[in-house]
C-alpha cells in the first residue's frame, strides 16, 4: 500500500518516531527520516537500510527553526521529487513544572517545537502535496489534550493545539485531496517505563480499561492506516489509541 511513497517523519530518530519510521521502511516506502542530531539520524537511516532495504533520506532539521525546515523541504523536493505523506510526531513534553512556576521560555519552546513545528512542517508538505494533486497529513496528538495530566500544562496545551489545527487543515487542504487526521495517544511504552518502578507501572495498567499501554508499534500501525488508501474518504479525524483510557469517567483506583 505504501510501496514507493515518499514518507516524512518528524523526530523520528528514537521511540514512537522510529517505530513509525521502521513500519513505513517494511512496508516499502520512502522513508525521509528527521532528528535535531545529524550523528542519530545517519545511525538510524543506516540500520533501516540494513534491516529492511530500505531506501531512506536523511533530513537532519530543528522542526522549530523555520529556516531549518525551508532547507529540508527544499531538499526533499529536489532528491525526491515529492512528498506523499508528512508524520508530525516530533514533540517536547517539558516535564516537571506546575502552572504556576512553568518559566516563559519553557512554554514557548513546548510551543516552537510541538505546534509552530508541526504547522511549519505542514505548510511545506502541503505545497508539495497541492503541486502533485493528492497527499496525506497525520499529526501525533495525545490524550492529554483532552483530560490534562498534572506537571505537564504547556505540553497538553500544545496538544489541544494540535487537535485545532487538525481540523482547521483537512477544512483548508480538502479541496486539493490532502487529508488531515490525527492520531491521539494515551500511555505509550518507552524507555522512561523503566524508570517509574514496577507499582507505578501496574497502577498505570489498572487504570486502561484493555490493562495494557500501547506500545510504538500500535501507533505506527494506526499512522500507515491513517495514511493509506484505505483512509481515502477520512480526514479531519482524531483516532484514539488509548487502550480505553479516555472512554471512562474516573480511573478504576477510584471506582466504587
Amino acid at each position: 500500500m505504501h510501496r514507493k511513497r515518499v514518507v516524512l517523519i518528524t523526530g523520528a530518530v528514537r521511540n514512537t518516531g522510529l517505530a513509525i519510521a521502521e513500519a513505513f521502511a517494511e512496508a516499502g516506502a520512502t522513508v525521509v527520516l528527521n532528528g535535531r542530531k545529524s550523528a542519530d539520524v545517519a545511525r538510524e537511516a543506516a540500520r533501516l537500510r540494513e534491516q529492511y532495504g530500505a531506501t531512506v533520506v536523511e533530513a537532519t532539521a530543528d522542526v522549530a527553526q523555520q529556516d531549518q525546515v525551508d532547507a529540508m523541504f527544499a531538499m526533499i523536493k529536489r532528491e525526491c521529487g515529492r512528498l506523499d505523506v508528512l508524520v508530525n510526531n516530533a514533540i517536547l513534553q517539558g516535564c516537571g513544572y506546575n502552572l504556576v512556576d512553568t518559566p516563559r521560555e519553557l512554554l514557548e519552546e513546548v510551543f516552537r517545537v510541538n505546534v509552530f513545528g508541526a504547522y511549519a512542517c505542514a505548510q511545506g508538505a502541503a505545497r508539495l502535496m497541492i503541486e502533485q494533486g493528492r497527499g496525506a497529513i497525520v499529526n501525533i496528538g495525545s490524550t492529554t489534550a483532552e483530560r490534562p495530566i498534572r506537571m505537564r500544562t504547556a505540553y497538553c496545551a500544545s496538544k489541544a493545539a494540535i487537535d485545532g489545527l487538525t481540523r482547521a487543515m483537512a477544512v483548508e487542504l480538502g479541496p486539493h485531496s490532502v487529508r488531515v487526521n490525527c492520531v491521539v495517544a494515551g500511555y505509550i511504552r518507552t524507555p522512561r517505563w523503566d524508570d517509574i518502578g514496577d507499582e507505578q507501572a501496574a497502577r498505570r495498567r489498572a487504570n486502561i480499561p484493555l490493562g495494557f499501554e500501547a506500545t510504538g508499534r500500535d501507533i505506527a500501525e494506526s499512522v500507515l492506516f491513517l495514511a493509506g488508501d484505505g483512509a481515502a474518504n477520512i480526514t479531519g479525524t482524531r483516532l484514539v489509541v488509548d487502550g480505553g483510557t479516555l472512554s471512562q469517567l474516573v480511573p478504576a483506583d477510584c471506582d466504587g
